[in-house]
C-alpha cells in the first residue's frame, strides 16, 4: 500500500499539551476506523471512514432500507448497519498526519486543521517516515503501510485508502498498523525509542506560496497570521 507522495514535510496535530509531549517522548497511539465512525468532533468524526456507510440509532441515525434483488431485508431491530468494500473484511489501526507538499495548498487548509485538531503539532521530515514505519514494525511485530488518502465524492469508492472529498482539505498521509476487526473500538499506544529524533525542531511555522502570501503559527496557540 505504500505509495510515493509528493511531500516534503509531514505535519501531525494534538488537541493536548500533553498529547504533544508524550508522542515526542515516544508514545505512538493510533485509534480504530470505527471510533472514527463513532466520533462526532468536526473534521475528526466520518461516518463513511473506510466504508460505504455507517447509521447508528445511538447516533441519532435513520436505518436505511435494504433490499436484496427481490426482496426487502428487514432491519427493523438494528441497532447499527455497516456496509463497507467486500475486499475489506478487516479494519486496520490508523495514524493520521497531514502532507506539506510543494505547492499543494496546505497553507489554506492550515487554520482548519489548528480548529479541528488542535493547536499543538510535530512536524517530520517526509524523508524520515521509512525509519519510523520500521521501528513500528519493530515494536509491534505487526506489518504498517503507509501512503495519501485519496478523495472521492463516489460513496461506493470508499475504503481504508479513500476518503469524502469534503475532507481532502486535510491532506492525509495515514499509516495504517496491523489489522482489526470491524467494530474494533480499542486504541493503541506504541512506546517507540528515540521517536524525537525524527522529529524537526520546529516550534513555529511559516508557508510562504507562489503568490507572495506568508502564514505563520507558533505552537499552542492555534491561530494564524497572514501576510502579504
Amino acid at each position: 500500500m505504500t505509495e510515493a507522495y509528493p511531500a516534503n514535510l509531514l505535519i501531525k496535530f494534538f488537541s493536548e499539551e500533553q498529547h504533544y509531549i508524550s508522542f515526542k517522548s515516544g508514545s505512538s497511539f493510533f485509534r480504530t476506523p470505527h471510533f472514527y465512525r463513532n466520533c462526532e468532533d468536526r473534521g475528526r468524526g466520518d461516518r463513511t471512514e473506510s466504508c460505504v456507510g455507517y447509521w447508528n440509532k445511538e447516533l441519532g441515525d435513520e436505518i436505511p432500507h435494504v433490499a436484496s434483488e427481490d426482496e426487502s431485508i428487514d432491519l427493523s431491530q438494528v441497532a447499527s448497519l455497516l456496509i463497507y468494500p467486500l475486499q475489506e473484511q478487516k479494519d486496520c489501526w490508523l495514524q493520521s498526519w497531514s502532507i506539506m507538499g510543494p505547492s499543494n495548498g496546505f497553507e489554506l487548509s492550515l487554520q482548519a486543521m489548528l480548529d479541528e485538531f488542535g493547536p499543538y503539532f510535530v512536524v517530520m521530515p517526509a524523508s524520515n517516515i521509512t525509519r519510523y514505519v520500521y521501528l513500528l514494525e519493530k515494536a509491534t511485530g505487526e506489518t504498517v503501510n503507509y501512503g495519501a488518502i485519496q478523495y472521492s465524492d463516489d460513496p461506493l469508492k470508499r475504503s481504508l485508502t479513500v476518503k469524502n472529498s469534503g475532507l481532502g482539505y486535510q491532506k492525509e498521509l495515514r499509516l495504517f498498523l496491523g489489522s482489526c476487526e470491524k467494530d474494533e473500538m480499542t486504541d493503541r499506544t506504541l512506546q517507540i525509542p528515540n521517536l524525537n529524533s525524527l522529529l524537526a525542531d520546529i516550534g513555529s511555522l511559516k508557508i510562504s506560496n507562489p503568490n507572495g502570501t506568508t502564514r505563520y503559527c507558533t505552537q499552542g496557540t492555534g491561530k494564524v497570521i497572514t501576510s502579504e
